[in-house]
């Protein structure tokens, strides 16, 4: 298994954050006396962290049977995944603003989320394109090198032939 890092860290990313949307659930219904500003903004962190945990648990099943292999989607779901695991840590540190250690915790979170974004792109397969019978791409740029050198090379010896050639004319 070439991609064994991505499995892990969409395994821990989905654990994490479906933890964390789990833990930000009980704290909204221990405090059910709590302003109704305080209970929609703890179902808005539960949501996105939940939303997160299954865009991970999404990259793990698409590396898991291949899926992830295709030329045209290949590596959108880790971004994708990364992208809404930045948005839930980041919506779940303004929901915990005053608390210094939660602010603490989120950006090391936000943090490992970006190393895991490189970890997950430095793991991905290279598309192996072959290139076509009818692609003369590298062809047509050494020919056109080649002209482009040898017409400097013509203008500079008629430059230097001008100057001192015969004058009997």
């Amino acid at each position: 298994m070439r991609r064994a890092l991505t499995v892990i860290i969409a395994f821990h990313w989905a654990a994490i954050l479906c933890a964390g949307g789990v833990l930000h659930a009980g704290s909204g219904m221990s405090a059910t006396a709590g302003s109704g500003l305080e209970i929609g903004l703890t179902s808005i962190v539960v949501a996105a962290q939940i939303l997160a945990a299954l865009a991970f648990f999404w990259v793990l099943v698409s590396v898991l049977m291949h899926s992830d292999r295709t030329a045209a989607g290949q590596g959108d779901v880790g971004r994708i995944a990364i992208g809404a695991g930045l948005v839930a840590t980041t919506i779940a540190a303004l929901a915990t603003f005053g608390d210094l250690a939660g602010s603490q915790v989120y950006a090391l979170q936000f943090a490992g989320l970006l190393v895991s974004h490189v970890v997950m792109q430095s793991e991905r397969p290279v598309a192996n394109e072959r290139i076509g019978a009818n692609d003369n791409s590298r062809a047509t740029a050494r020919l056109l090198a080649m002209l482009a050198a040898t017409d400097a090379k013509i203008n500079r010896m008629a430059r230097s032939s001008g100057g001192h050639g015969d004058h009997s004319r």
